[in-house]
């Protein structure tokens, strides 16, 4: 049947039409095709030229700090006052976070610091340029490994105290301590099969963090939310960090530089070694390749003349364990890391950690020292009152609550230490056979409170054996008196206002 002339017309514009949407979706396709390869190319660029304006950063900061290593003042006069030298330093509370006002006056400390840090370095001058009082800057420092190298360096020239020395002085360095809590699973799955257990404690030593984190992360961590992503994200000077093996890396550069006779040959030859360019600040600046774990070691057995490098872990990471402690002390000592002690707020999590046998260099050592942390004396009161604390327990609580304190208009307040709590304190321990130590919130301690904390260690050494950890320099102190009372509480006097710590109940046992 032949096709009539109106078929013919209807099939050949079905036809056009066909050809005609099939050359517009060929080129649709072709628009999409050159779109998307327009945006990729638009994308790589952006994070072509993200990564040069990181690297540009990196370079302009590096090549500041060789500029301004041979650093100028930073417009800030260090208060310097003199107190009797703490005899039992039980560790260097946040990495000698105290002593960053006597850094930054020292000329070599703060180029070393300019040279290794120069993110750090650059913060720190910002905010002393907005502000000349270097009271904010202890925070920005702590757990910084070129403080503690400082006052490590310090502690090595410092005087000493009359009398045979505190087997219990600088027990170690505090490292506030945050790790992968999916390592934690991964570790629990492996722990059958040493050699991937090995490898999983490798993995959590190479990514763990030395930092203390912000009050918000400090929260969450609480509230089950594990906050090791967002603490790798925190600035070091807003309570960050950096990793394991590049704070032994910056810490031991630190000392060697700050010990060398004649530091410009090291200068220079790190000057030629490439930094990390980061989204990370817990990487960003750090060196691309850290000094092995035992060269850092060696090092500070050089400048100290002690025999291990040892630790006092303060755990962040809530869902710790003791059996994962006790592994991931094992992996620091394979790496020639001796853990001194390990605390804590939770007194679960260290449970056992004294029986764990650590072998450094094929030396046997004890296990690390129990350490259960108050916020005041009355905490620790508290406890002992409801059967929370075993007897034989090493604590330490704020000392500031051991301390009173009279006001004066107009003038400075007169502080003294709480006698009748001292009194009761020392029955406690007595009954419980406690090791008690104390600490402060080092930018809210000015120096007449430290003076007095440091006495009070001295003269009662029976009842506090592990004494004062203090993370300034044993014998200084950088905060000036004032008409505002500055005993060493911090933000810990907060927490009494919404009854999480407590003072020190008389009689009430």
């Amino acid at each position: 049947m032949s096709e009539t002339p109106e078929r013919a017309v209807v099939r050949n514009e079905r036809t056009m039409r066909f050809r005609v949407l099939s050359w517009l979706g060929r080129l649709w396709d072709r628009v999409e095709r050159l779109f998307g390869q327009l945006v990729r190319r638009a994308s790589r660029q952006r994070r072509q030229i993200a990564a040069e304006a990181r690297l540009l950063e990196a370079e302009v900061l590096q090549l500041g700090a060789r500029l301004l290593d041979h650093a100028p003042p930073l417009g800030f006069t260090a208060a310097s006052f003199k107190v009797r030298p703490v005899r039992t330093q039980f560790y260097g509370h946040g990495g000698f976070m105290g002593a960053a006002p006597a850094l930054l006056a020292d000329d070599r400390f703060r180029r070393i610091l300019a040279f290794l840090m120069p993110d750090v370095f650059q913060t720190v001058r910002a905010a002393l340029a907005d502000n000349p009082d270097p009271t904010p800057v202890m925070p920005m420092m702590e757990n910084n490994p070129v403080a503690a190298a400082f006052g490590v360096l310090e502690g090595t020239r410092r005087p000493r105290p009359e009398g045979e020395e505190s087997p219990h002085h600088l027990a170690g360095i505090e490292w506030d301590l945050f790790f992968d809590s999916a390592l934690l699973d991964r570790w629990e799955a492996v722990r059958g099969d040493r050699a991937r257990l090995d490898a999983v404690l490798a993995q959590a030593i190479d990514t763990s963090l030395i930092a203390h984190a912000d009050a918000r992360d400090t929260v969450q961590e609480a509230l089950g939310l594990c906050q090791y992503a967002d603490v790798r994200k925190t600035p070091k000077t807003a309570l960050g960090g950096v990793e394991i093996d590049a704070w032994l890396d910056l810490f031991a550069r630190a000392l060697a530089l700050g010990a060398a006779p004649d530091p410009e040959p090291l200068f220079a030859a790190m000057a030629e070694e490439p930094r990390l360019v980061s989204d990370e600040p817990c990487m960003q600046h750090t060196f691309a390749r850290c000094w092995p774990a035992a060269r850092c070691v060696e090092v500070f057995r050089e400048v100290t003349g002690r025999p291990c490098f040892s630790v006092i872990l303060d755990v962040k990471s809530l869902r710790s364990t003791p059996e994962f402690l006790a592994d991931f002390v094992r992996a620091l000592n394979a790496r020639g890391v001796h853990v001194s002690a390990v605390g804590s707020f939770l007194r679960d999590e260290t449970v056992g950690l004294s029986a764990v046998e650590q072998r450094i260099d094929g030396a046997l050592l004890p296990g690390p020292r129990e350490l259960q942390f108050f916020h005041f004396a009355g905490d620790l009161q508290a406890a002992c009152d409801a059967g929370r604390i075993e007897r034989g327990q090493s604590v330490l609580f704020n000392g500031a609550s051991l301390l009173d304190v009279t006001t004066h208009e107009g003038g400075a307040p007169t502080y003294s230490t709480k006698l009748r709590v001292l009194a009761e304190l020392e029955a406690y321990r007595r009954r419980f056979e406690l090791h008690i130590g104390y600490y402060v919130q080092e930018g809210d301690c000015d120096h007449a409170a430290a003076a007095l904390l440091s006495d009070l260690s001295e003269a009662r050494p029976d009842t506090f054996e592990l004494g004062f950890a203090w993370g300034g320099l044993r014998d200084e102190v950088h905060l000036p008196t004032s008409e505002v009372p500055r005993l060493g509480y911090g933000s810990q006097r907060a927490l009494e206002r919404i009854g999480r710590a407590r003072q020190w109940q008389l009689g009430a046992s």
